[in-house]
């Protein structure tokens, strides 16, 4: 193949090219909102537990299910706060404790707050725990936390697909923007492009 065949045969070439990136972008957009369907659908499903934290005792109560979505024993069960707190990943805990804080001096109404807890099996689990103080004593100091705990563990995996999917559609797009053909050199109207890729074709069918 001579360089004038060459030259005639790249905008067919390109053009295939940005076709499969079309494709390859559209799979991944698809797969990017399947995987949206399916998050919508795990939160709606997430299991849950209940807790409380007595500020007068330190002492927090795990409920039965609280215990369960960590893979412990369902019952019922009572920690002091530096046990507890040791069950919260070291990354997690000044997080934990500053939301807790922020909640009791006014600044938020409740927290809602994402950690990982230790399971019983030793890995971390996603949890997303949410509450408020219910009781105060007499001057208005706290004295119960009261909360809910969400396992969100296949949630943050689907958010991290997401993230994933999204990454590679901007990666997609860059690459499509760096590899567009040039076409400064046509001139003409769409009659005579039109003609410039027929010619193309025909020294391509010849050539073959």
């Amino acid at each position: 193949m001579n360089k004038h065949q060459q030259k005639n045969i790249m905008p067919f070439v390109s053009g295939f090219n940005n076709v499969a990136k079309i494709f390859r972008l559209k799979s991944i957009n698809e797969e990017l909102e399947q995987s949206k369907s399916y998050l919508s659908l795990a939160y709606q499903g997430t299991e849950h537990g209940e807790w409380s934290w007595d500020m007068s005792t330190d002492v927090v109560d795990l409920s039965p299910n609280a215990q369960a979505i960590l893979g412990y024993e369902k019952k019922e069960k009572k920690l002091e706060k530096e046990p507890f707190l040791s069950m919260i990943h070291p990354d997690d805990k000044l997080n934990f404790l500053y939301e807790i804080e922020k909640h009791k001096t006014g600044v938020i109404d409740y927290v809602s707050v994402d950690i990982r807890m230790k399971s019983a099996y030793g890995d971390w689990n996603w949890i997303n725990l949410r509450g408020k103080f219910v009781e105060f004593d007499k001057t208005g100091s706290p004295q119960r936390f009261a909360g809910i705990n969400y396992d969100i563990n296949e949630q943050r995996q689907y958010d991290d697909d997401v993230q994933e999917l999204q990454q590679k559609v901007i990666e997609l797009q860059e690459e499509k923007k760096e590899r567009r053909p040039s076409t400064t050199h046509i001139n003409g109207n769409l009659d005579g492009y039109t003609n410039f890729r027929l010619n193309g074709l025909r020294n391509l069918l010849e050539y073959n």
